[in-house]
C-alpha cells in the first residue's frame, strides 16, 4: 500500500537538520545578543550557556526559538515531526549547558525558560509546517480555463 509520503529512515538527513536546526539556534543566539550589544551589553558566549537565567538572553533564547521554528519549516517541513525537532534542540541545548558549567542546571526559571522556548518552537513550526503543507498544489504550468 502506497502512502503520499513514505517514510524511510535516512540517518544521515537527520544528522545534517539536527546540525542544520542547531546552528541556527545558536547563530541567532549570537546575532541578538550583537544586536542587543547597542544598548551597552557586552556579548560572552558564556551567556548563552548560563545557568540563571538573565532577562535579556531569556528575550534572546525565545527570538533564537522562533528562528529555529522558521527553519524546521524550510528544513523538515512535516508538521508531525515539529515536536521531535524542537526537543532535540533543547536537550543538545542542555547537554551543552550542563557540560560548560559542569553542574545539572536547578534554576526552576531557567527550565520554564526551555518549557516556553520549547513551546513556542514546536507550535509556530507546526504552524508554518502546516501552511506549507496546505498549498494549492500545481499540476501543470500552463493555464487553464479554470483559473479566471
Amino acid at each position: 500500500m502506497s502512502s503520499f509520503r513514505s517514510y524511510v529512515w535516512d540517518p544521515s538527513l537527520l544528522f545534517s537538520q539536527m546540525i542544520a536546526l542547531q546552528s541556527v539556534f545558536y547563530s541567532a543566539h549570537s546575532i541578538f545578543m550583537m544586536a542587543y550589544s547597542f544598548t551597552g551589553y557586552q556579548p560572552s558566549v558564556s551567556h548563552i550557556f548560563t545557568i540563571q537565567p538573565l532577562r535579556f538572553m531569556s528575550f534572546i533564547q525565545l527570538m533564537a526559538s522562533t528562528s529555529v521554528a522558521v527553519a524546521i519549516s524550510f528544513l523538515v517541513q512535516r508538521t508531525r515531526q515539529c515536536l521531535d525537532f524542537a526537543c532535540t534542540v533543547h536537550l543538545f541545548h542542555l547537554i551543552l549547558v550542563c557540560i560548560v558549567n559542569a553542574s545539572f542546571p536547578t534554576s526552576l526559571l531557567w527550565w520554564l525558560l526551555q518549557i516556553i522556548s520549547v513551546t513556542i518552537c514546536t507550535v509556530l513550526g507546526e504552524y508554518l509546517c502546516t501552511r506549507i503543507e496546505s498549498r494549492e498544489i500545481k499540476l501543470s504550468n500552463s493555464p487553464s480555463k479554470y483559473d479566471l
